[in-house]
């Protein structure tokens, strides 16, 4: 969920980025240069200089190594380090021997990837060097930061509506590949116009920051919570099926009525949650949104403090 929320993989190569590996290929004279992101299972290479390679397997890759610590990882000659000796890019194309690697490093402290600098002949390393590619990994993560804070909704801290929709292409993308289901909540607050005209907005403001929290709280990490506008959120069910969102929206309704909000005023909440389930067959996000919005308007037709799954 990090690399989603600092929107690190909806890049290709970017001229600030371009910039930042330009500069650390002239500063320490190495041949390659590339920021890397380490998902679950595949390194993706971003802002290249001198290599075509836009992916490989998290396994093959020396970044997999320099993510596990906080300081940079220096590889003098890959033929005398046990670790990558046998690597498929020491022994075959592009024939590395050295590389120089910081971690991008979160304000959490997760470790999204690196960035790193390779050659094809051995390399001993000086102090300087580590200095440059820390200062180097330092500008990417400031380029980041800048990012997750335009993807981030100002009054909540969760996702805002263009980080929603975006999470939700990649999902039907992914979906279209692997062929399996995801679920879309559409969850929005009865009546909170009554809080506004009884408590007055700051107490409004509260109250929705209080909800995000109990809501971000009944997820999971892979799921991806947002706030569309007003008092109306919406959350993306990674790897999800209808029955199984079911019970989760029950369970995430019931957790609003029994919860209270705004310290001593002591507010009571019900919310209203429209499910869609969509898979490979869906073809826009606006059409899966549009099933979930109807499904919502169901749910406050009936009376509200409900579950309606279209």
């Amino acid at each position: 969920m990090a690399l989603l929320r600092h929107d690190a993989l909806t890049y290709s190569s970017e001229a600030s980025f371009d910039q930042i590996t330009r500069l650390l290929q002239l500063s320490l004279d190495m041949e390659m240069v590339a920021i890397s992101l380490i998902g679950d299972d595949k390194q993706m290479l971003k802002a290249r200089q001198g290599l075509d390679l836009a992916q490989c397997s998290r396994e093959t890759a020396f970044c997999n190594i320099a993510i596990r610590a906080y300081e940079p990882l220096v590889i003098e000659d890959t033929h005398r380090d046990a670790r990558v000796r046998d690597n498929p890019f020491v022994t075959g194309s592009p024939f590395l021997r050295s590389y120089i690697g910081a971690p991008l490093t979160t304000a959490d402290g997760y470790n999204l990837g690196t960035i790193c600098a390779f050659d094809s002949k051995p390399r001993h390393f000086i102090p300087r060097d580590f200095d440059i590619v820390r200062t180097c990994a330092e500008l990417v993560m400031n380029q980041l930061e800048l990012r997750s804070q335009a993807n981030l909704d100002f009054l909540t801290n969760v996702y805002n509506r263009r980080s929603f929709v975006s999470g939700l292409d990649r999902e039907l993308a992914r979906l279209r590949r692997s062929k399996g289901t995801a679920v879309l909540a559409f969850l929005d607050i009865d009546h909170f116009k009554r809080i506004n005209d009884t408590f007055g907005h700051p107490v409004g403001d509260r109250v929705l920051r209080e909800l995000a929290e109990v809501v971000t709280g009944q997820c999971r990490q892979t799921d991806l919570v947002a706030r569309l506008g007003g008092e109306e959120f919406a959350v993306l069910l990674m790897d999800s099926d209808l029955d199984t969102a079911k019970l989760w929206a029950d369970r995430m309704r019931k957790q609003v009525a029994e919860s209270r909000f705004d310290g001593s005023n002591a507010i009571k909440l019900t919310v209203s949650l429209g499910l869609a389930e969509f898979g490979e067959t869906q073809t826009t996000s606006d059409a899966i949104t549009h099933m979930a919005d109807s499904a919502l308007y169901e749910a406050k037709r009936l009376g509200r403090n409900r579950v309606f799954a279209s």
